[in-house]
């Protein structure tokens, strides 16, 4: 059985390899080298920075509503989107849900607009994401070694815009869009490895979120590495792997790899 493992980048690169070959034995009996890195793209390789709150504060500016906290009509959105990607409706792309999630807004606020217009100013920030800052350097050293891909809850086409501003290379990208799925609905994971042809201990899930990024990929079989930035807390969730940054992976890839430097 593995243990979670908590990588800082505060230690030195040789104990972070040393650790991972610890790993890397631990768990040979039935491991399987490492084919496919999966990452999340916003929060994970992309820095949203306060670009939504922004919006929401322009939106609520457009309407004369200034004594409504930008911030917190935005928490309302979130929690309102979230509701609508796990309807179990019919797949509706983000896009669509922007719209719904304003028209429910400005029902729920009382904000007298145009919510098919004003959604306008949120999805015009779409496809403006800038990578963090260690992003495009481990990237580039990893698909040296391995194919490397995004699985990401968002429409195609700004996250491609989002990855050719930023220079980040990826072999395919798997969306919300293109899967007709949200995470984490066991399908979204499942449908990315048969679409790859690997089994799940042959892949690694990189991501921000425990829900997500972590829990979701476990529950299908994949090894997740969570990104915590943040410094916060996994309550009752346990990842294979922990990073504050995205150069941890580096050590975690080269144990999985076997052990040759990247």
């Amino acid at each position: 059985m593995s243990v979670p493992l908590i990588l800082s980048n505060s230690f030195p690169h040789l104990l972070f390899w040393q650790v991972g070959r610890i790993m890397e034995k631990s768990d040979r009996g039935g491991a399987a080298m490492l084919k496919a890195i999966i990452f999340d793209a916003y929060g994970t390789l992309l820095c949203t920075g306060t670009g939504s709150v922004d919006a929401a504060g322009e939106i609520l500016a457009k309407n004369g509503r200034q004594d409504i906290s930008p911030s917190g009509f935005y928490a309302r959105w979130k929690q309102l989107h979230q509701r609508h990607m796990d309807s179990g409706g019919p797949f509706l792309t983000e896009e669509a849900i922007y719209h719904l999630d304003l028209r429910a807004l400005y029902k729920e606020y009382g904000i007298e607009g145009e919510p098919d217009q004003d959604v306008e100013i949120m999805l015009g920030i779409l496809g403006c994401r800038r990578p963090y800052p260690e992003a495009k350097a481990v990237l580039e050293a990893l698909e040296k070694r391995v194919p490397l891909y995004i699985g990401s809850i968002t429409d195609t086409a700004p996250l491609q815009q989002d990855l050719r501003r930023g220079g980040l290379p990826m072999k395919k990208l798997f969306t919300s869009e293109s899967l007709r799925c949200y995470k984490p609905a066991p399908r979204f994971y499942t449908e990315i490895l048969r679409q790859l042809g690997l089994r799940p201990q042959e892949a690694l899930f990189v991501g921000d979120s425990l829900t997500n990024d972590v829990a979701g990929p476990q529950a299908a079989g994949i090894p997740a590495c969570w990104v915590n930035r943040k410094e916060e807390h996994p309550g009752d969730f346990v990842p294979r792997y922990t990073v504050s940054d995205l150069t941890g992976l580096l050590p975690i890839a080269e144990s999985l790899l076997g052990g040759e430097s990247l």
